[in-house]
């Protein structure tokens, strides 16, 4: 049994006579009827009832059509991987994303990605503070889309897009501290997003001489300052509903409130990208000019 020969017993079925599946194959018809006789043979049974005016499949015919779907489908996957080969696109991309980024409105773009080319695997790394720069300096990631970056002289910084940062806290717990001024924060925790880098880590949005809760991960911040643990700076597009909800609390004192932050495209200057990280990354930078 050949691909070929699954190939032809698919188009008859398609294209509905042995004569269509010729002019479709280029072939002549006596070539598809032998490529189907031979198919038969080795499998010694019909698959096609052939007495009307067009062939009909058997029993065993449909049975065959079912399970050979899956090859023929696993084949154009193939064919599809080695023209993707051939035209030189790498077989993944990785893109460190901060953890404050306004994924929902870069979401569309990874989906198109992913649709247009479907034998390149997309990895997205979420990372906090300084994280998506470090992937990308040490080449973890092709890209970053980041808001803390540090070392310009190696990497191309494009400002893309922002995001307000908002300080809040749980409605219960500002009424239950009868919170009206910055320092009545002082003895609240803090509940803070932070890396290693440094010698006390990089961190944002701190209130001098408070008390301060360090995670690594902004959804169980988020869930914390719900909880009534304490107050943080979380990205607005993620509190949204909490906030129409009066759930929570924007604080605004004199350094305390709310303030945007740039969100930037970063890649390495001396590293090439791949042919579908390259047009990424050119899509991205169109966006950003459009807008």
């Amino acid at each position: 049994m050949t691909f070929e020969q699954v190939l032809v017993f698919h188009k008859i079925i398609q294209a509905g006579s042995f004569k269509s599946a010729a002019v479709e194959l280029h072939k002549t018809q006596p070539a598809i009827s032998l490529s189907i006789k031979k198919l038969e043979e080795e499998l010694e049974v019909e698959l096609f009832d052939r007495t009307g005016y067009r062939p009909v499949l058997t029993v065993h015919g449909k049975a065959f059509f079912e399970k050979s779907l899956k090859v023929l489908h696993g084949m154009h996957e193939l064919e599809g991987m080695s023209q993707s080969f051939r035209n030189q696109e790498e077989p993944e991309i990785t893109i460190a994303v901060d953890g404050i980024a306004p994924l929902p409105g870069l979401l569309h773009f990874f989906k198109d990605l992913g649709v247009r080319y479907p034998n390149t695997k997309l990895n997205l790394q979420f990372n906090i503070l300084s994280g998506s720069e470090e992937k990308v300096l040490s080449r973890e990631a092709d890209m970053g889309i980041a808001h803390f970056v540090t070392d310009y002289s190696s990497l191309e910084v494009i400002p893309f897009t922002s995001v307000k940062m908002i300080p809040v806290m749980s409605r219960e717990l500002y009424e239950e501290r009868r919170i009206s001024s910055q320092s009545d924060l002082a003895e609240i925790d803090q509940i803070i997003t932070g890396d290693r880098r440094g010698g006390k880590g990089i961190s944002f949005g701190l209130l001098e001489h408070g008390k301060k809760w360090r995670l690594k991960d902004n959804n169980f911040k988020r869930e914390l300052i719900l909880s009534g643990l304490g107050w943080g700076h979380m990205p607005e597009h993620s509190i949204e509903r909490e906030i129409q909800e009066n759930k929570l609390v924007i604080l605004n004192f004199e350094d305390i409130h709310p303030r945007e932050l740039d969100i930037n495209l970063i890649r390495q200057k001396r590293h090439q990208l791949g042919v579908v990280a390259k047009i990424f990354w050119d899509e991205l930078v169109s966006a950003k000019k459009e807008n």
